[in-house]
């Protein structure tokens, strides 16, 4: 059970405890007998009567000095005609009275301290204990109902103010100290607003890269087609400068689609069975054959298998994308090191991709996967800063992860994950 059903439990139960003992002090202290007890001095004071009106005072006076001398019957009394106490209790003006003529002709008194000791309830003895209860049992309700619905009322209004698209509410503040599941929903809440937030950012901020970098091409398109309406001499020249332009838009609408992809997670992405290891021998071959053309080699060290089913261009676009970015940014005359490691169990492949250049900022390690980031490092190139991102969503959407460390010698130590078993949606986490 949780916090909020022990909190409603424990409050009913308070509830119905304190109206039950608010009713018993007041019948304790305003001098009531219970029941039982007044019904023992009804059935005595019957008797006594009984005695006066058939056998006389002396027979009525000897048994109300018997019944006193007995601790556990209620107290009687038998009074004179003139008020004198015969036998038993002295008279106090409150509780049962009763007149009987003797015998012998005269008035005599019986008289008991309980009220209403012929048997039947006192007026108003079930009116207090039903009033107290429902004095209590309101104030209650009326406490437990603010307590309820004030946090119901703040997390109204977070939803009405984010569904207004407002990503910056928060209600995990107005809940002040309380501990319970409505907390732990405004947490969530929080969570997600967060994560809405975020994400709506990050596609404003993706939005705004991405028509910054087509603007770029489309400015030398303009340009050159300027220039050949200007001077036609020079149409062969610009007609490859053209090309060439529209070479780039189209790789960079490629790379947008695949991302795109990737994203939405769409579900006609074919999967087959892949040795990784055979397909990461591949990669770096080609790598290590273009690498050596400025003085720089790609090394692997991998043995064995790993089989598993996967979107085969998609891993090795990811691996290919990151091993190539390695041998981008890695030292002249030295090496990118690619290593190929199965868990013990053979339920996961760690791919640990290690370069020599000159590494990121400690604080750019994870923003190095965001689309359109590109780190001024001094390094020649010509990418729109998709390759990571696409590889680090193409490895989610198998279920595993990608990381980036700096290495021991200051290069840059990017770790992939991946899992035997994928699942089987394309969906990234």
């Amino acid at each position: 059970m949780g916090r909020l059903f022990w909190k409603l439990f424990l409050s009913v139960w308070l509830a119905m405890l304190l109206s039950f003992a608010a009713g018993v002090s007041y019948l304790t202290l305003s001098g009531q007998l219970s029941h039982q007890e007044r019904m023992k001095a009804g059935i005595l004071l019957k008797t006594a009567e009984g005695l006066l009106t058939t056998s006389g005072a002396d027979a009525a006076v000897a048994f109300v000095a018997g019944q006193t001398a007995d601790p556990s019957l209620p107290r009687i009394g038998l009074l004179g005609d003139r008020g004198q106490r015969l036998a038993g209790e002295e008279s106090t003006g409150a509780g049962t009275r009763r007149t009987v003529v003797a015998t012998d002709g005269r008035s005599y008194t019986l008289v008991s301290a309980a009220t209403d000791a012929d048997g039947s309830e006192p007026k108003g003895f079930l009116a207090v204990p039903i009033i107290s209860g429902a004095v209590v049992s309101f104030l209650f309700s009326l406490g437990l109902a603010w307590y309820l619905s004030r946090p119901l009322r703040h997390l109204r209004w977070a939803l009405h103010s984010v569904a207004r698209g407002d990503f910056s509410t928060r209600v995990l503040p107005r809940m002040g100290t309380r501990r319970d599941e409505i907390v732990d929903l405004g947490r969530d809440f929080d969570s997600m607003a967060d994560h809405l937030q975020r994400l709506v950012e990050a596609r404003q901020r993706l939005l705004h890269d991405i028509s910054h970098e087509l603007r770029s091409p489309l400015t030398r398109l303009q340009a050159a087609i300027g220039l050949v309406r200007q001077n036609p001499a020079k149409a062969a020249v610009m007609l490859e400068r053209i090309d060439r332009e529209a070479e780039r838009l189209d790789a960079m609408v490629g790379e947008l689609l695949t991302l795109a992809r990737l994203e939405v997670g769409a579900g006609v992405i074919v999967r087959e069975r892949v040795d990784l290891i055979e397909l990461l021998n591949a990669i770096v071959e080609d790598a290590a054959f273009e690498a050596e053309a400025s003085g720089r080699s790609v090394t692997l060290l991998a043995e064995g298998r790993f089989v598993c089913t996967v979107a085969a261009e998609l891993v090795c676009r990811a691996f290919e994308n990151i091993i190539r970015n390695a041998v981008r940014f890695t030292g002249d005359g030295t090496a990118v090191a690619v290593t190929a490691v199965p868990s013990p169990d053979g339920a996961w492949l760690r791919v640990t991709v290690e370069d020599h250049g000159p590494g990121v900022p400690t604080d750019m390690l994870d923003r190095i996967f965001e689309p359109f980031l590109r780190l001024d490092n001094g390094q020649p190139g010509s990418g729109y800063g998709l390759g990571l991102a696409i590889a680090r969503r193409a490895i989610e959407s198998h279920g595993g992860g990608v990381r980036a460390v700096l290495a021991d010698h200051g290069g840059l130590r990017v770790t992939i994950a991946l899992p035997s078993q994928p699942e089987q949606s394309a969906t990234a986490r």
